[in-house]
């Protein structure tokens, strides 16, 4: 099975993650959580964050949010992995890279992470912020690559943040580079379903977008 939820921010939103115990999940089955999972965050607490997800029992892979120590994450290997590129945190623990495409149980998963702080004039560089949370050309330039190889099309959409259409009509949020660089999804993805977090919101915008915070949805093999 496939579930996908909104950020964890490491140990402070992750006793959501524990209904997944009850289901009786195994290495198997897929969790996405779609950004700001927080288990790469300082050296002092790595381990036991580790030890939390380890302990759900099923695969876990994160597209980044705003809130990740990057120079931690880009110190774990790069591997291959479900038909992308991804950072390797533990056995079964995964950071999918920016634009990639992952495949679980034959359906297709663009995955782009990144958003902006809104709250990094309180926060300190290297520290609590990393500059390069904000979604790069370069992202989207593997995005449309990668998509170019499957005709543009796929089944899901997994980010962080969303498009600037989406954050000003829905949440009456203010655009920023990062909802302007997701603006290409819509005019030239052809997909079922885009997933998002960020916005501290569980919210069924259309038909085509849901915003995840605390709520888990499960993704069936019929589906």
């Amino acid at each position: 099975m496939i579930y996908i939820t909104g950020d964890t921010h490491g140990d402070i939103d992750y006793k959501k993650l524990l209904v997944l115990k009850d289901k009786n999940v195994s290495f198997d089955d897929y969790l996405i959580i779609c950004g700001d999972a927080g288990i790469c965050w300082s050296i002092d607490c790595l381990e036991y964050r580790l030890s939390l997800y380890r302990d759900i029992g099923c695969t876990i892979i994160f597209v980044d949010g705003n809130h990740e120590n990057f120079e931690m994450i880009n110190e774990f290997p790069l591997v291959e992995y479900k038909g992308a590129v991804m950072h390797q945190i533990d056995e079964h623990i995964f950071h999918v890279m920016r634009g990639e495409i992952m495949t679980l149980e034959n359906k297709t998963f663009l995955c782009i992470g990144g958003a902006v702080s809104i709250d990094k004039m309180y926060r300190i560089p290297h520290i609590s912020w990393w500059k390069e949370e904000e979604i790069t050309f370069h992202d989207i330039d593997n995005a449309l690559n990668n998509l170019e190889k499957v005709n543009n099309k796929v089944d899901y959409v997994i980010t962080h943040c969303c498009d600037t259409i989406t954050v000003t009509n829905s949440f009456y949020f203010r655009r920023d580079i990062c909802t302007d660089q997701l603006n290409f999804v819509d005019k030239v993805v052809e997909y079922k379903h885009w997933y998002f977090g960020h916005y501290h919101f569980d919210r069924k915008i259309s038909e085509k977008k849901t915003c995840l915070y605390n709520e888990i949805v499960c993704i069936s093999e019929n589906m």
